[in-house]
Protein backbone atom coordinates (compact mmCIF):
# COMPACT_ATOMS: atom_id res chain seq x y z
CA UNK A 1 0.00 0.00 0.00
CA UNK A 2 1.26 3.39 -1.26
CA UNK A 3 1.94 5.95 0.95
CA UNK A 4 -1.02 7.62 -0.93
CA UNK A 5 -3.56 5.43 -0.08
CA UNK A 6 -2.64 5.37 3.83
CA UNK A 7 -3.16 9.52 3.26
CA UNK A 8 -6.89 9.02 2.39
CA UNK A 9 -7.51 6.37 4.57
CA UNK A 10 -6.37 8.27 7.42
CA UNK A 11 -7.95 11.83 6.17
CA UNK A 12 -11.30 9.34 5.87
CA UNK A 13 -11.04 8.41 9.20
CA UNK A 14 -10.40 11.94 10.55
CA UNK A 15 -13.03 13.89 8.70
CA UNK A 16 -16.00 13.00 10.69
CA UNK A 17 -14.19 13.51 14.26
CA UNK A 18 -12.98 16.94 13.07
CA UNK A 19 -16.38 17.62 11.61
CA UNK A 20 -18.09 16.35 14.53
CA UNK A 21 -16.08 18.57 16.66
CA UNK A 22 -16.58 21.78 14.61
CA UNK A 23 -20.40 21.09 14.91
CA UNK A 24 -20.48 20.85 18.64
CA UNK A 25 -17.54 22.52 19.78
CA UNK A 26 -19.05 25.00 22.53
CA UNK A 27 -16.57 27.75 21.86
CA UNK A 28 -13.82 28.97 24.22
CA UNK A 29 -14.52 29.69 27.73
CA UNK A 30 -14.23 33.05 28.98
CA UNK A 31 -14.26 33.97 32.85
CA UNK A 32 -17.21 35.78 33.95
CA UNK A 33 -18.50 37.66 37.32
CA UNK A 34 -22.10 36.31 38.21
CA UNK A 35 -24.13 37.96 40.91
CA UNK A 36 -24.95 36.22 44.01
CA UNK A 37 -27.31 36.55 46.28
CA UNK A 38 -26.58 38.76 49.74
CA UNK A 39 -26.74 36.02 52.10
CA UNK A 40 -26.13 38.10 55.29
CA UNK A 41 -29.26 40.46 53.85
CA UNK A 42 -31.04 38.02 52.93
CA UNK A 43 -34.62 37.21 55.38
CA UNK A 44 -36.66 34.42 54.45
CA UNK A 45 -40.12 34.45 54.79
CA UNK A 46 -41.69 33.86 58.17
CA UNK A 47 -44.69 32.24 59.45
CA UNK A 48 -46.63 34.36 61.76
CA UNK A 49 -46.02 33.32 65.16
CA UNK A 50 -47.67 35.59 68.23
CA UNK A 51 -46.50 36.26 71.27
CA UNK A 52 -47.16 34.29 74.39
CA UNK A 53 -49.69 35.57 76.46
CA UNK A 54 -49.89 35.25 80.09
CA UNK A 55 -52.79 32.72 80.54
CA UNK A 56 -55.25 33.24 83.70
CA UNK A 57 -56.64 29.61 83.99
CA UNK A 58 -59.90 28.62 85.86
CA UNK A 59 -59.34 24.92 87.56
CA UNK A 60 -62.59 24.01 86.89
CA UNK A 61 -62.12 19.81 86.49
CA UNK A 62 -64.02 17.50 84.92
CA UNK A 63 -63.28 14.57 82.28
CA UNK A 64 -63.38 15.17 78.69
CA UNK A 65 -64.06 11.89 76.02
CA UNK A 66 -62.97 11.73 72.78
CA UNK A 67 -64.14 9.11 70.77
CA UNK A 68 -61.89 6.53 68.88
CA UNK A 69 -64.09 3.72 68.29
CA UNK A 70 -65.28 4.82 64.76
CA UNK A 71 -62.05 4.64 62.67
CA UNK A 72 -60.94 8.07 63.47
CA UNK A 73 -58.29 9.61 61.02
CA UNK A 74 -56.21 10.86 63.74
CA UNK A 75 -53.20 9.68 66.54
CA UNK A 76 -53.48 10.46 70.29
CA UNK A 77 -50.48 12.56 69.86
CA UNK A 78 -51.52 14.63 67.85
CA UNK A 79 -54.49 16.34 70.07
CA UNK A 80 -51.87 17.00 72.80
CA UNK A 81 -51.62 20.54 72.96
CA UNK A 82 -55.62 20.09 73.81
CA UNK A 83 -55.23 17.08 76.09
CA UNK A 84 -52.15 19.85 78.05
CA UNK A 85 -54.53 22.96 77.78
CA UNK A 86 -57.72 20.59 79.82
CA UNK A 87 -54.67 19.56 81.81
CA UNK A 88 -53.67 22.61 83.21
CA UNK A 89 -57.76 23.63 84.40
CA UNK A 90 -57.45 20.39 86.53
CA UNK A 91 -59.60 17.90 83.52
CA UNK A 92 -58.69 15.12 81.52
CA UNK A 93 -59.52 14.03 78.46
CA UNK A 94 -59.82 10.48 78.10
CA UNK A 95 -60.53 8.14 74.62
CA UNK A 96 -63.76 6.22 74.04
CA UNK A 97 -62.62 3.11 72.36
CA UNK A 98 -65.67 0.87 72.82
CA UNK A 99 -68.74 2.32 71.46
CA UNK A 100 -70.94 0.07 74.07
CA UNK A 101 -69.44 2.08 76.49
CA UNK A 102 -70.68 5.36 75.21
CA UNK A 103 -73.83 5.68 77.84
CA UNK A 104 -72.31 4.69 80.49
CA UNK A 105 -69.33 7.22 80.30
CA UNK A 106 -71.33 10.06 79.28
CA UNK A 107 -72.91 9.65 82.52
CA UNK A 108 -69.54 11.40 84.02
CA UNK A 109 -68.40 13.81 80.67
CA UNK A 110 -68.45 17.46 80.93
CA UNK A 111 -67.96 17.06 76.88
CA UNK A 112 -67.50 14.86 74.25
CA UNK A 113 -65.30 15.63 70.85
CA UNK A 114 -65.25 14.13 67.61
CA UNK A 115 -62.39 13.98 65.25
CA UNK A 116 -62.32 12.91 61.67
CA UNK A 117 -64.75 9.67 61.97
CA UNK A 118 -64.66 6.97 59.11
CA UNK A 119 -67.66 4.51 60.35
CA UNK A 120 -70.91 5.97 60.94
CA UNK A 121 -73.05 6.57 64.23
CA UNK A 122 -75.82 4.14 64.91
CA UNK A 123 -79.38 5.44 65.56
CA UNK A 124 -78.68 4.32 69.54
CA UNK A 125 -75.17 6.24 69.77
CA UNK A 126 -76.87 9.60 67.96
CA UNK A 127 -79.79 9.13 70.68
CA UNK A 128 -77.18 9.13 73.37
CA UNK A 129 -75.11 11.73 71.95
CA UNK A 130 -77.97 13.87 71.63
CA UNK A 131 -79.28 13.77 74.98
CA UNK A 132 -75.68 14.25 76.37
CA UNK A 133 -76.37 17.96 74.41
CA UNK A 134 -79.73 18.10 75.20
CA UNK A 135 -79.13 18.21 79.31
CA UNK A 136 -76.34 20.63 78.37
CA UNK A 137 -73.24 18.33 77.87
CA UNK A 138 -70.75 20.01 75.23
CA UNK A 139 -69.99 18.44 71.55
CA UNK A 140 -66.81 19.70 69.51
CA UNK A 141 -66.39 17.90 66.06
CA UNK A 142 -64.00 18.52 64.22
CA UNK A 143 -63.21 17.49 60.64
CA UNK A 144 -60.38 17.77 58.19
CA UNK A 145 -60.31 17.75 54.16
CA UNK A 146 -56.76 15.51 54.28
CA UNK A 147 -58.04 12.68 55.99
CA UNK A 148 -61.30 11.10 54.21
CA UNK A 149 -60.60 7.69 53.38
CA UNK A 150 -60.31 6.23 49.94
CA UNK A 151 -61.00 2.88 48.55
CA UNK A 152 -59.84 1.16 45.82
CA UNK A 153 -61.29 -2.07 43.80
CA UNK A 154 -58.28 -3.49 42.51
CA UNK A 155 -60.02 -5.74 39.98
CA UNK A 156 -61.71 -2.90 38.69
CA UNK A 157 -59.09 -0.45 39.17
CA UNK A 158 -61.94 2.18 40.62
CA UNK A 159 -61.66 4.27 43.46
CA UNK A 160 -64.07 5.67 45.96
CA UNK A 161 -64.08 8.82 48.35
CA UNK A 162 -65.55 8.43 51.91
CA UNK A 163 -65.18 12.12 53.72
CA UNK A 164 -65.22 12.10 57.25
CA UNK A 165 -67.93 15.01 56.37
CA UNK A 166 -70.45 12.51 55.14
CA UNK A 167 -70.23 10.77 58.46
CA UNK A 168 -70.85 13.68 60.75
CA UNK A 169 -73.03 16.03 58.90
CA UNK A 170 -76.06 13.13 59.81
CA UNK A 171 -75.09 13.91 63.69
CA UNK A 172 -74.84 17.56 63.21
CA UNK A 173 -77.85 18.13 61.21
CA UNK A 174 -80.23 18.22 64.25
CA UNK A 175 -77.79 21.26 65.55
CA UNK A 176 -78.43 23.00 61.88
CA UNK A 177 -74.95 22.51 61.01
CA UNK A 178 -73.57 20.62 57.72
CA UNK A 179 -69.81 20.30 56.51
CA UNK A 180 -69.42 20.39 52.94
CA UNK A 181 -67.03 17.62 50.89
CA UNK A 182 -64.59 20.65 50.14
CA UNK A 183 -61.62 22.70 51.22
CA UNK A 184 -61.00 26.31 51.39
CA UNK A 185 -57.92 28.22 49.85
CA UNK A 186 -56.38 31.40 48.98
CA UNK A 187 -53.90 32.00 46.20
CA UNK A 188 -53.06 35.23 47.11
CA UNK A 189 -53.00 35.51 50.89
CA UNK A 190 -51.88 32.58 52.54
CA UNK A 191 -49.00 30.92 55.30
CA UNK A 192 -46.96 29.61 52.51
CA UNK A 193 -49.57 27.36 51.01
CA UNK A 194 -53.04 27.92 48.72
CA UNK A 195 -54.72 25.91 51.52
CA UNK A 196 -53.17 27.20 54.23
CA UNK A 197 -55.55 30.22 55.17
CA UNK A 198 -56.05 32.97 57.35
CA UNK A 199 -58.50 33.84 59.22
CA UNK A 200 -59.13 37.34 60.68
CA UNK A 201 -62.74 37.96 60.62
CA UNK A 202 -64.43 36.50 64.28
CA UNK A 203 -68.21 35.78 65.47
CA UNK A 204 -68.62 37.54 68.77
CA UNK A 205 -68.37 34.56 71.33
CA UNK A 206 -66.04 32.97 74.22
CA UNK A 207 -64.46 30.78 71.81
CA UNK A 208 -62.94 33.72 69.65
CA UNK A 209 -61.94 36.26 72.40
CA UNK A 210 -58.13 37.26 71.82
CA UNK A 211 -58.13 35.93 68.52
CA UNK A 212 -56.56 38.54 66.22
CA UNK A 213 -55.53 35.70 63.23
CA UNK A 214 -55.59 32.59 62.85
CA UNK A 215 -54.14 29.96 60.12
CA UNK A 216 -56.26 26.70 59.25
CA UNK A 217 -54.69 23.98 57.04
CA UNK A 218 -57.19 22.47 54.26
CA UNK A 219 -60.13 23.12 56.46
CA UNK A 220 -63.57 22.64 55.05
CA UNK A 221 -66.42 24.91 55.22
CA UNK A 222 -69.21 24.95 57.82
CA UNK A 223 -72.51 25.94 57.17
CA UNK A 224 -75.42 26.78 59.59
CA UNK A 225 -78.69 29.06 59.64
CA UNK A 226 -79.55 29.53 63.18
CA UNK A 227 -75.81 29.52 65.04
CA UNK A 228 -72.90 31.80 64.55
CA UNK A 229 -69.66 31.65 62.28
CA UNK A 230 -66.62 31.49 64.18
CA UNK A 231 -63.64 32.00 61.64
CA UNK A 232 -64.74 33.63 59.01
CA UNK A 233 -62.69 33.79 55.63
CA UNK A 234 -61.45 36.90 53.61
CA UNK A 235 -62.82 37.84 50.08
CA UNK A 236 -60.32 35.68 48.31
CA UNK A 237 -60.66 32.84 50.25
CA UNK A 238 -62.90 29.98 48.03
CA UNK A 239 -64.16 26.79 48.15
CA UNK A 240 -62.55 23.79 46.07
CA UNK A 241 -66.23 23.11 45.46
CA UNK A 242 -67.47 26.25 43.24
CA UNK A 243 -63.85 28.25 43.39
CA UNK A 244 -65.41 31.12 44.47
CA UNK A 245 -67.47 32.71 47.26
CA UNK A 246 -70.78 31.68 48.65
CA UNK A 247 -73.06 32.64 46.69
CA UNK A 248 -70.20 34.30 44.19
CA UNK A 249 -71.14 37.20 46.58
CA UNK A 250 -67.24 38.74 47.41
CA UNK A 251 -69.09 40.67 50.87
CA UNK A 252 -69.55 36.99 52.29
CA UNK A 253 -66.71 34.71 53.70
CA UNK A 254 -66.60 30.98 54.07
CA UNK A 255 -66.75 29.92 57.63
CA UNK A 256 -64.74 26.93 58.70
CA UNK A 257 -66.13 26.77 62.01
CA UNK A 258 -69.85 27.53 63.74
CA UNK A 259 -71.79 27.10 67.12
CA UNK A 260 -75.02 25.86 67.28
CA UNK A 261 -77.75 28.47 68.53
CA UNK A 262 -77.89 26.96 72.05
CA UNK A 263 -74.39 27.12 72.32
CA UNK A 264 -73.27 23.93 73.11
CA UNK A 265 -71.93 22.58 69.72
CA UNK A 266 -68.45 23.57 68.12
CA UNK A 267 -67.69 22.29 65.06
CA UNK A 268 -64.50 22.86 62.92
CA UNK A 269 -63.37 22.46 59.39
CA UNK A 270 -59.43 21.02 60.98
CA UNK A 271 -57.86 19.95 63.91
CA UNK A 272 -54.35 20.82 61.85
CA UNK A 273 -53.92 23.65 63.68
CA UNK A 274 -53.88 21.69 67.08
CA UNK A 275 -50.70 19.93 66.41
CA UNK A 276 -47.34 21.01 67.47
CA UNK A 277 -45.87 23.15 65.55
CA UNK A 278 -49.07 24.63 64.20
CA UNK A 279 -50.45 25.54 67.55
CA UNK A 280 -47.38 28.24 67.75
CA UNK A 281 -48.87 29.93 63.91
CA UNK A 282 -50.70 33.67 64.71
CA UNK A 283 -53.00 32.95 67.73
CA UNK A 284 -53.54 29.48 66.96
CA UNK A 285 -53.06 28.60 70.16
CA UNK A 286 -55.13 30.83 72.35
CA UNK A 287 -58.03 29.38 69.99
CA UNK A 288 -56.88 26.01 71.52
CA UNK A 289 -56.79 27.24 74.82
CA UNK A 290 -60.70 28.85 74.26
CA UNK A 291 -61.69 25.21 72.95
CA UNK A 292 -60.50 23.76 76.40
CA UNK A 293 -62.39 26.25 77.94
CA UNK A 294 -65.71 25.83 76.03
CA UNK A 295 -65.47 21.68 76.66
CA UNK A 296 -65.22 22.80 80.26
CA UNK A 297 -67.93 25.68 80.81
CA UNK A 298 -71.10 23.57 79.87
CA UNK A 299 -73.83 22.90 82.55
CA UNK A 300 -75.03 19.97 82.12
CA UNK A 301 -78.25 18.66 84.29
CA UNK A 302 -77.59 15.85 85.84
CA UNK A 303 -80.01 13.27 85.83
CA UNK A 304 -81.12 10.49 88.04
CA UNK A 305 -80.28 7.81 85.21
CA UNK A 306 -76.37 9.09 85.41
CA UNK A 307 -76.71 7.06 88.92
CA UNK A 308 -73.93 6.31 90.66
CA UNK A 309 -72.21 10.24 89.00
CA UNK A 310 -75.50 12.28 90.42
CA UNK A 311 -73.52 13.94 93.23
CA UNK A 312 -71.34 17.17 93.08
CA UNK A 313 -68.33 17.81 95.37
CA UNK A 314 -66.66 15.14 97.24
CA UNK A 315 -68.83 14.27 100.55
CA UNK A 316 -72.05 13.37 100.90
CA UNK A 317 -74.26 12.68 104.04
CA UNK A 318 -76.15 9.45 104.99
CA UNK A 319 -79.63 9.83 107.13
CA UNK A 320 -81.71 7.19 108.85
CA UNK A 321 -85.34 8.47 109.49
CA UNK A 322 -86.87 6.95 112.48
CA UNK A 323 -88.48 4.02 111.30
CA UNK A 324 -85.00 2.58 109.94
CA UNK A 325 -83.43 0.06 112.55
CA UNK A 326 -79.22 -0.49 112.28
CA UNK A 327 -79.41 -4.06 112.15
CA UNK A 328 -76.33 -5.78 111.23
CA UNK A 329 -77.38 -6.61 107.54
CA UNK A 330 -78.00 -2.66 107.15
CA UNK A 331 -74.33 -1.87 109.07
CA UNK A 332 -73.21 -4.15 106.05
CA UNK A 333 -75.50 -2.65 103.54
CA UNK A 334 -74.11 1.17 104.76
CA UNK A 335 -70.05 0.01 104.06
CA UNK A 336 -70.78 -1.93 100.71
CA UNK A 337 -72.53 1.15 99.64
CA UNK A 338 -69.78 4.02 101.26
CA UNK A 339 -66.78 1.38 99.33
CA UNK A 340 -68.69 2.06 96.25
CA UNK A 341 -68.92 5.75 96.74
CA UNK A 342 -65.17 5.82 97.75
CA UNK A 343 -64.50 4.46 94.32
CA UNK A 344 -65.79 7.72 92.86
CA UNK A 345 -63.78 9.51 94.99
CA UNK A 346 -66.98 10.49 97.41
CA UNK A 347 -66.66 10.29 101.25
CA UNK A 348 -69.97 9.19 102.54
CA UNK A 349 -70.51 9.42 106.26
CA UNK A 350 -73.63 8.95 108.52
CA UNK A 351 -74.96 12.01 109.71
CA UNK A 352 -77.40 11.99 113.11
CA UNK A 353 -79.40 15.39 111.83
CA UNK A 354 -79.30 16.59 107.65
CA UNK A 355 -76.72 19.04 106.68
CA UNK A 356 -78.15 22.77 105.63
CA UNK A 357 -76.10 21.92 101.97
CA UNK A 358 -74.32 19.19 100.34
CA UNK A 359 -75.11 15.66 98.96
CA UNK A 360 -77.88 13.44 101.30
CA UNK A 361 -78.67 10.24 100.84
CA UNK A 362 -81.94 9.56 102.65
CA UNK A 363 -83.04 5.98 104.13
CA UNK A 364 -87.14 5.99 105.01
CA UNK A 365 -89.80 3.21 104.85
CA UNK A 366 -92.73 3.36 103.37
CA UNK A 367 -94.71 4.03 106.67
CA UNK A 368 -94.98 7.51 107.45
CA UNK A 369 -92.82 9.49 109.63
CA UNK A 370 -92.52 13.22 110.35
CA UNK A 371 -88.61 13.43 109.78
CA UNK A 372 -89.31 12.18 106.41
CA UNK A 373 -92.31 14.34 105.28
CA UNK A 374 -90.01 17.38 103.95
CA UNK A 375 -87.98 14.96 102.02
CA UNK A 376 -90.71 13.64 99.99
CA UNK A 377 -93.36 15.88 100.04
CA UNK A 378 -93.03 17.00 96.72
CA UNK A 379 -93.16 14.00 94.97
CA UNK A 380 -97.22 13.62 96.19
CA UNK A 381 -96.35 10.03 97.00
CA UNK A 382 -99.20 8.57 99.52
CA UNK A 383 -98.52 6.32 102.04
CA UNK A 384 -100.64 4.15 104.48
CA UNK A 385 -99.73 1.65 107.02
CA UNK A 386 -103.37 0.45 106.35
CA UNK A 387 -102.71 0.07 102.88
CA UNK A 388 -100.90 -3.02 100.73
CA UNK A 389 -99.77 0.16 97.84
CA UNK A 390 -98.64 3.43 98.05
CA UNK A 391 -99.93 5.61 95.42
CA UNK A 392 -97.26 7.35 92.97
CA UNK A 393 -98.78 10.23 90.44
CA UNK A 394 -96.67 9.32 87.70
CA UNK A 395 -97.22 5.69 88.07
CA UNK A 396 -100.41 4.93 89.81
CA UNK A 397 -100.84 2.00 92.68
CA UNK A 398 -97.64 0.27 93.69
CA UNK A 399 -97.28 -2.75 95.64
CA UNK A 400 -95.57 -2.05 98.62
CA UNK A 401 -93.64 -5.71 98.67
CA UNK A 402 -90.74 -6.14 96.83
CA UNK A 403 -90.33 -2.47 95.46
CA UNK A 404 -88.03 0.23 96.49
CA UNK A 405 -88.02 3.33 95.66
CA UNK A 406 -85.35 6.41 94.55
CA UNK A 407 -86.21 10.15 94.74
CA UNK A 408 -84.05 12.39 93.25
CA UNK A 409 -83.12 16.03 93.40
CA UNK A 410 -81.07 17.98 92.37
CA UNK A 411 -80.18 21.52 92.94
CA UNK A 412 -76.97 23.86 93.21
CA UNK A 413 -75.69 23.25 96.68
CA UNK A 414 -76.17 19.49 95.91
CA UNK A 415 -77.87 16.09 95.48
CA UNK A 416 -80.47 14.81 97.75
CA UNK A 417 -81.40 10.64 96.94
CA UNK A 418 -84.61 8.96 98.96
CA UNK A 419 -84.09 5.19 99.00
CA UNK A 420 -87.76 4.19 100.37
CA UNK A 421 -88.55 0.38 101.15
CA UNK A 422 -91.57 -1.54 102.79
CA UNK A 423 -88.95 -2.79 105.76
CA UNK A 424 -85.14 -2.13 106.95
CA UNK A 425 -84.82 -5.37 105.13
CA UNK A 426 -85.88 -4.82 101.88
CA UNK A 427 -84.43 -0.96 102.13
CA UNK A 428 -81.20 -3.39 102.37
CA UNK A 429 -81.61 -4.97 99.35
CA UNK A 430 -82.27 -2.11 97.55
CA UNK A 431 -79.16 -0.01 98.82
CA UNK A 432 -77.18 -3.29 97.65
CA UNK A 433 -78.41 -2.57 94.33
CA UNK A 434 -77.38 1.10 93.96
CA UNK A 435 -73.94 -0.31 95.31
CA UNK A 436 -73.69 -2.03 92.15
CA UNK A 437 -73.12 0.93 90.19
CA UNK A 438 -76.31 1.33 88.01
CA UNK A 439 -79.91 1.07 88.29
CA UNK A 440 -80.33 -1.18 85.36
CA UNK A 441 -83.49 -3.09 87.26
CA UNK A 442 -85.08 -0.06 87.51
CA UNK A 443 -87.81 1.55 85.73
CA UNK A 444 -86.80 5.22 85.73
CA UNK A 445 -89.38 8.09 84.99
CA UNK A 446 -88.24 11.62 85.32
CA UNK A 447 -86.80 12.17 89.22
CA UNK A 448 -87.97 8.67 90.38
CA UNK A 449 -87.16 4.81 89.79
CA UNK A 450 -88.79 1.97 90.64
CA UNK A 451 -86.54 -0.89 91.66
CA UNK A 452 -87.37 -4.73 92.22
CA UNK A 453 -85.99 -6.12 95.17
CA UNK A 454 -87.88 -9.25 95.52
CA UNK A 455 -91.09 -10.90 95.38
CA UNK A 456 -94.41 -9.42 96.07
CA UNK A 457 -98.26 -11.22 96.19
CA UNK A 458 -100.85 -9.02 94.27
CA UNK A 459 -101.94 -6.43 97.31
CA UNK A 460 -105.36 -6.44 97.81
CA UNK A 461 -108.51 -4.46 96.52
CA UNK A 462 -110.71 -4.29 99.35
CA UNK A 463 -112.84 -7.50 98.17
CA UNK A 464 -112.59 -10.87 98.86
CA UNK A 465 -114.29 -13.59 96.36
CA UNK A 466 -116.44 -16.24 97.40
CA UNK A 467 -116.54 -19.80 96.89
CA UNK A 468 -118.14 -19.59 93.30
CA UNK A 469 -115.70 -16.59 92.06
CA UNK A 470 -118.12 -13.49 92.79
CA UNK A 471 -116.26 -10.64 94.35
CA UNK A 472 -117.96 -9.42 97.43
CA UNK A 473 -117.33 -6.29 99.71
CA UNK A 474 -114.90 -7.16 102.50
CA UNK A 475 -116.28 -7.07 106.40
CA UNK A 476 -116.42 -3.35 106.76
CA UNK A 477 -116.66 -1.71 103.32
CA UNK A 478 -119.39 0.44 102.85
Amino acid sequence: MNRKTIFILLALFLLPIILRFAWYFPGFYLPQKIETPDYANLKMPQAPVSTPQPEEIKQTGGIVFADYSHANQFQPGEIQTLSDALARRGASLELNTDSTTLESQLKRASAYVIISPSIGFTADETRIILDFERRGGRLAVFTDATRGLIYSDSFSGTTANFPDSNIVNPLLKSFDISFDNDYLYNLTDNEGNFRNVFFEQFGKSDLTWGLKKVVLYGARSVKTDSGLGLLVGGDKTFSSQTDAAPNNDSKQGWAASALSADGNVLAVGDFTFMQTPFNTVADNNILVNNIADFLLSGRRKIALSDFPYVFNGSTASLLMTANVQMTAEMTGALSRLQSKLNTLSIDMQVSQSAPESGNLVVLGTFSPSEDLTKYIESYNLTLDDASEFIEIPQFGKLGRAGNGLVLFKAGQNGTTLVLLADTTDDLVVLMDTLSGGSLSGCVIQNDIAICSIGFGGKFSTGETPTPDGTPTPAAGAG
